[in-house]
């Protein structure tokens, strides 16, 4: 859960991060200014649009490595749960076993105490 928080506030960063570069993009080239000015004004902030890509380009990696690593641990945590899940199962099925048979043996005296009821009730209608 907290990596799903972490990689939810890193998207949020990274949004407004491009956000800013768009709307830095924007306002200068619809910022009235000569052309001499508006080159000048390029080649000064040209190092920032080289870090900003930098960044971005880091950020991506980092989003990728964490997704990778909840990935990962998911995996391994469905295989635990899963182990677990099995040996639950199976002690469970020995516990009842026990009362399985004696279930079954109880069942097969049912079935015979029926049988001797049906032979006497038989029996008292050929007397009648």
């Amino acid at each position: 859960m907290v990596e799903v928080i972490v990689l939810n506030t890193k998207a949020l960063a990274y949004g407004v991060l491009l956000g800013s570069v768009v709307g830095a993009a924007t306002a200068l080239l619809t910022a009235p200014s000569s052309g001499k000015e508006f080159r000048n004004q390029l080649k000064e902030s040209k190092g920032e649009w080289v870090r900003i890509a930098q960044d971005l380009k880091e950020d991506a990696i980092d989003i990728k490595n964490s997704v990778a690593k909840v990935s990962k641990e998911g995996k391994e945590i469905i295989k635990e749960l899963a182990g677990d899940v099995k040996m639950a199962v199976e002690e469970w099925q020995r516990e009842i076993e026990p009362n399985i048979t004696a279930m079954q043996e109880e069942m097969r005296e049912i079935q015979n105490t029926i049988a001797q009821l049906e032979q006497k009730i038989q029996e008292e209608k050929a007397t009648v």
